[in-house]
């Protein structure tokens, strides 16, 4: 593939320049992991410098979908919303969360996504990672998932199966509309990487945002959403350094205020 700039390969449209190969097979896994030091997924909870990165970059899209009855079986470089839409058509409930998040399976495996009481481990039936050099097939007891965590660590997700219930496309794209038109009100367009910081305990870090008085903050490109306080928005100028800037400012701002550490989604890949 060559030579790619990478922020068009994130939601946050920032990052630079990095030698890079698309993986669309499992069989390319074993290889990818020898050469190439940095996986990327659909590029959603990252920040990406600048400067690009020395290392090799993997994309992943490993893609195939294969469904059985109520079994389905993903690629981790499927995306998520494009799943959730296709179990919707074959009348397939259990991903109707997953219609408006941008991100692959790889990564909803790994972060444990969620959203309207729905989340990645309640309809995990396997996920299949590298590890230590060899394919492994976990059950979820054993993935170490939490809110929006999990145990993958280092290890290479290669897909993920996936335990459904049967119902009708006309229920499920109703419940679907629902999200969407809830999202819409209380989520911000324009490119971001979601939602910044974890929660905390059972209050969201944009309630401490917010009354730190941060909405609409801003480092260069880089500024506090109005709408919601959780997401850090790029107006189409921002830099790495300006995004980092502002979260760095965030998080001590809350921490003066609260006494409260908040903990970061996103992750963090090059030198900023």
């Amino acid at each position: 593939m060559g030579r790619v700039v990478l922020g068009g390969y994130t939601s946050l449209g920032i990052g630079g320049e990095a030698e890079a190969v698309i993986v669309r097979s499992r069989e390319q896994i074993p290889e990818i992991l020898t050469t190439c030091g940095v996986i990327l997924g659909r590029g959603t909870n990252v920040l990406i410098s600048d400067d690009g990165v020395t290392d090799r970059v993997a994309i992943n899209r490993i893609s195939t979908v294969v469904f059985d009855g109520t079994h389905v079986y993903a690629g981790s470089g499927a995306s998520l919303a494009s799943l959730a839409a296709m179990c919707c058509e074959r009348g397939l409930s259990g991903l109707e969360w997953a219609c408006g998040i941008p991100g692959s399976v790889g990564g909803a495996a790994v972060m444990n996504a969620g959203a309207f009481g729905g989340d990645f481990a309640s309809v995990a039936a396997r996920v299949d990672v590298f590890r230590d050099g060899e394919e492994q097939s976990l059950k979820p007891c054993e993935c170490g998932f939490g809110y929006r965590t999990s145990g993958f660590g280092g290890d290479f997700v290669s897909g993920a199966a996936f335990e459904l219930s049967r119902s009708t496309p006309e229920k499920i794209m109703a419940v679907q509309r629902e999200y969407t038109r809830r999202r819409e009100l209380t989520q911000p367009k324009g490119r971001s990487a979601g939602c910044v910081f974890r929660r905390v305990g059972d209050v969201s870090a944009a309630y401490y945002i917010d009354r730190a008085g941060l909405k609409g903050e801003r480092e260069g490109g880089a500024s506090v959403s109005q709408l919601h306080a959780g997401f850090i928005i790029n107006d189409g100028t921002a830099t790495a350094r300006d995004y980092l800037r502002l979260t760095e400012r965030i998080e001590e701002e809350v921490r003066n205020k609260f006494g409260i550490t908040l903990d970061r989604e996103i992750r963090i890949i090059g030198e900023i």
